[in-house]
């Protein structure tokens, strides 16, 4: 993650520069929707869900958000059609947009045949890339006969030097141009060209990641100021680097052109670049998908191993918190049992794990299971706190130390006086989540590591039976009799 691009387009976000921005839908009666809500809190936000879960919903009710005029836009019967096998009727799409310092809402609907618009439409430039961008250039209609009988070109276009720059960036190779030919068969049916060191090669010929990042970046660098660009599944055929650098291209993009920008994806790579407010995940429920902000890439891309069936998940904001968890249940008589029937996931913030907790004590996930929340949140629906209520490193750090940091020295393999020293520096700092980290840069060992340790040697000498069984008890009680 670009830290540095991050805060600069969160500063001009928050400032209000984004003079054109869709910031909420509502959704009902379309695919197992029945009212949910989406906030769009960020310039550039991903939604991420398994297949099945609403991502495509979500970008089809956002492109249909502004009058369609002969420059872009969709109508929701673009999307949404009726069919021999479907009859779309019953749905209401409520929107609120912003425009300058004034916030507008409205709704379009479907009763039952026709669409109904309000009287009064806003406009805005809106560009939708599909998943249809990443077919193989000979099996995109037309294109087959213009590889068969193209004998010449009637004219070409060059894509811009910047935009080949972002390009050669993006898929870390150095293009020399880029172009795009009209075939003598078939102007309307032009063809990419890149030419590296080698010589020149088509699209006919391109790696898949070439082919859909060129078509993307002519688009792109045709797209006005401030208008909505919406991208379905944007990791599509590009490896991890060129994941991670194109959504950082993407956020610059947004921020010097005031667009804004949602994808879908399922790729942890791309979640990484963003920061938390930036990721939407849609949870499949009884009633619909629950809709979650500011989740973990990990937990947001959580697959069960096929073998690995756990009988409860315990719901907590982060790593720290996890290893925590494990090494309070690891002290209970039952510890071994418990921990082969559950698994411990770090979700994200506080808001994640207690939306976990309310569902899961709703019943409406398909697993049961519990939140288990830092002890400085507040206490709700389907939770419980972790012992001291404070954050788990100063707990941990703060109780060792009245306990004359307990036995860390052998632990650690370390000299008491040297490491007493090193520990009480980490103190100095105000940022606590760095603790860990501080003291393993001088005993040479991970963070992840100190943590673990320091974690089991407080939980021996530190932890009571009673914060003990408020955690197991909670555990417990989520697991099936």
């Amino acid at each position: 993650m670009d830290i540095g691009e991050i805060t600069r387009i969160r500063d001009q976000f928050q400032g209000g520069q984004w003079p054109q921005f869709l910031e909420r839908l509502d959704i009902t009666g379309l695919r197992g929707w029945r009212g949910q809500t989406v906030q769009f809190k960020f310039p550039v936000v991903a939604v991420v869900g398994e297949n099945g879960a609403g991502k495509s919903t979500v970008l089809k009710v956002a492109a249909a958000a502004y009058e369609k005029t002969e420059e872009s836009g969709y109508y929701p019967s673009d999307f949404f059609l009726d069919t021999h096998w479907d009859t779309l009727e019953g749905i209401e799409l409520g929107y609120q947009i912003r425009l300058g310092d004034q916030t507008q809402g409205f709704k379009i609907r479907k009763p039952t045949k026709r669409w109904s618009f309000p009287e009064k439409r806003y406009r805005r430039r809106v560009f939708w890339f599909d998943v249809a961008r990443t077919l193989p250039l000979d099996a995109t209609a037309g294109y087959a006969r213009v590889a068969r009988l193209a004998a010449g070109e009637i004219s070409t276009e060059a894509l811009s030097d910047e935009f080949r720059g972002h390009l050669s960036y993006i898929l870390g190779r150095d293009y020399e141009n880029a172009r795009f030919a009209a075939p003598d068969v078939n102007a309307n049916r032009s063809v990419g060209l890149l030419q590296r060191a080698f010589g020149e090669i088509s699209q006919f010929h391109q790696g898949a990641g070439e082919d859909t990042s060129l078509d993307l970046m002519r688009a792109l660098q045709e797209v006005p100021n401030h208008s909505l660009v919406i991208i379905d599944e944007v990791e599509a055929s590009l490896h991890p680097k060129a994941q991670r650098r194109l959504i950082n291209f993407l956020i610059k993009q947004s921020r010097l052109r005031r667009l804004q920008i949602i994808v879908s994806t399922h790729s942890p790579y791309v979640l990484e670049e963003l920061p938390a407010e930036a990721r939407v995940l849609l949870l499949p429920t009884g009633e619909g998908p629950s809709v979650l902000y500011g989740a973990s890439p990990e937990f947001a891309l959580t697959k069960l191993d096929e073998i690995v069936h756990p009988e409860a998940f315990v719901y907590v904001e982060d790593r720290s918190a996890e290893v925590w968890v494990r090494e309070i249940v690891a002290r209970h008589q039952d510890g071994q049992t418990i921990m082969s029937r559950i698994k411990i996931s770090s979700v994200g913030p506080a808001n994640v794990v207690a939306m976990m907790g309310k569902l899961a004590v709703e019943g409406k996930l398909p697993q049961p299971g519990v939140g288990i929340l830092d002890g400085d949140q507040q206490e709700a629906q389907g939770c419980v706190r972790l012992p001291g209520g404070d954050a788990p490193e100063r707990v941990v750090f703060l109780g060792l130390r009245d306990q004359n940091w307990a036995g860390l020295h052998e632990r650690f393999g370390v000299g008491a006086g040297d490491l007493h020293t090193y520990l009480e520096d980490a103190l100095l700092s105000p940022d606590f989540h760095r603790w860990p980290s501080l003291v393993g840069d001088r005993i040479l060992k991970s963070s992840t590591s100190v943590w673990e340790t320091m974690s089991t040697e407080w939980c021996r000498v530190c932890l009571t039976d009673a914060d003990r069984d408020i955690v197991v008890n909670a555990i417990q009680g989520a697991l099936p009799a």
